[in-house]
């Protein structure tokens, strides 16, 4: 068998690229995806008339043509949610982002982050050796104390000492100098982040996106597994059988696609170059509508989690009239078990989440093998290099896990349709 575009992994990268080829006209392509269906990490499930994505799935949505697309693609099962996120931390309960917002802080550390705060602005500004470096100029250390280096712990497995500054960028909201420090006797005046509104199907969760664009796709096959990729024959053996290819899209995780690469040696030795973090998921319901918020940040150390969502408060479609259904993000290398759900309800309780009369109607975990592709001192080089040798043999690389980089859906949306571009 032959295509003219070979295109692994039907995540959402995976699926725009193959909606836009088609829309150009194109059909000549296969669109292969392993699992039973596609998506990837934006599908979603059913389970007992409650409504989960895999974990926290929300739509930003900055451009234009991104809006369209969703809108053209969702039509009216479509809902613009205001962010409602906060930061517990100790006995405080702040909103999100911490440095905008320090007037929410006990008077003794509000004091204390004004002081770093000022101390920080005074010093010459340096290029920063490591993300602690960017917190401490941007902030000061109270600051980073406080939150940054406790939260950013536990997201990426590893201090902010061994995590570079350059995906900072839209995820950091980093706030000028004045605006912290008016921030200290006041609430901010505006919203900071790409994410203070966001977009969320009305029904079906985010897999609901995945669905439109996957609807009447030619190309698509389910239930086929790539096992090894011939750059120089332009071949693939996918379940077991040979397709040959002129161009090549991946959207496969970068290193799991590089160690698939026939003869590519020094490719391959890039994958161990590369390292991710996996995130396990605790998903309950409750038998109460509890008052509804988005998501809140727990930096500190005794609490196993690092974010919570509530499920059920992105659309009421999500969870039967009078329920509640919550994510909870840990690391993934925490154990599952009785134990550890025992650790995350007495801590729910505590910080007084849930009620310790609340009915827990059903649980169940998820495990996320890839979530966040670990920004230390060895990526950026070790993903150009791979990334421009790939290119050169006529692969192209995109989405979140295909360019190894921190990105949201609209960024994976966009991809597909640069890439449909370029290869028709």
């Amino acid at each position: 068998m032959h295509v003219k575009t070979l295109i692994l992994g039907a995540g959402l990268t995976g699926l725009s690229a193959a909606y836009h080829l088609e829309k150009k006209g194109d059909r000549d392509y296969l669109l292969a995806e392993r699992q039973v269906q596609p998506g990837g990490l934006c599908a979603s499930y059913t389970v007992n008339g409650f409504t989960f994505d895999q974990s926290g799935h929300l739509l930003h949505l900055h451009t234009d043509y991104g809006k369209k697309l969703v809108k053209k693609l969702l039509k009216t099962n479509l809902l613009r949610l205001k962010r409602r996120a906060w930061i517990y931390t100790h006995t405080s309960r702040v909103p999100f982002p911490f440095q905008a917002n320090l007037f929410a802080l006990p008077a003794k550390e509000r004091q204390a982050c004004v002081e770093g705060l000022l101390q920080a602005a005074a010093q010459t500004p340096k290029a920063p050796r490591h993300f602690e470096d960017w917190c401490l100029q941007s902030f000061g250390k109270p600051v980073y104390e406080l939150f940054m280096r406790p939260y950013n712990t536990k997201l990426w497995g590893t201090s902010p000492k061994n995590l570079t500054c350059d995906w900072c960028g839209p995820f950091v909201p980093r706030p000028s100098t004045q605006e912290i420090l008016q921030s200290a006797s006041r609430p901010p005046q505006k919203s900071y982040g790409y994410n203070a509104w966001f977009y969320y199907p009305k029904q079906g969760g985010c897999g609901a996106l995945v669905q439109a664009l996957a609807q009447n796709l030619h190309g698509l096959r389910t239930k086929t597994a790539v096992t090894q990729v011939d750059l120089k024959r332009k071949t693939a053996r996918l379940n077991g059988k040979t397709i040959s290819f002129d161009h090549l899209v991946n959207t496969l995780p970068l290193p799991e696609f590089l160690h698939m690469l026939e003869g590519e040696a020094r490719l391959s030795a890039l994958a161990e170059r590369l390292t991710h973090t996996s995130v396990l998921v605790y998903n309950f319901a409750i038998n109460r509508a509890v008052k509804p918020f988005s998501w809140i940040y727990f930096p500190d150390e005794q609490d196993p989690f690092y974010r919570v969502g509530l499920q059920s408060g992105f659309s009421p479609f999500n969870a039967p009239q009078g329920t509640s259904s919550f994510y909870v993000e840990l690391p993934g290398t925490t154990p599952r078990g009785k134990g550890t759900e025992k650790r995350i309800l007495s801590a729910l309780i505590q910080k007084g989440i849930i009620d310790i009369h609340d009915e827990v109607l059903f649980s169940f975990w998820q495990t996320l093998p890839y979530a966040y592709a670990v920004y230390d001192k060895r990526r950026s080089r070790a993903v150009r290099q791979a990334l421009q040798a790939l290119a050169k043999r006529g692969c192209f690389c995109a989405g979140r896990y295909g360019k190894w980089e921190y990105s949201f859906m609209e960024a994976s949306l966009l991809e597909g349709l640069d890439l449909a571009e370029k290869l028709v």
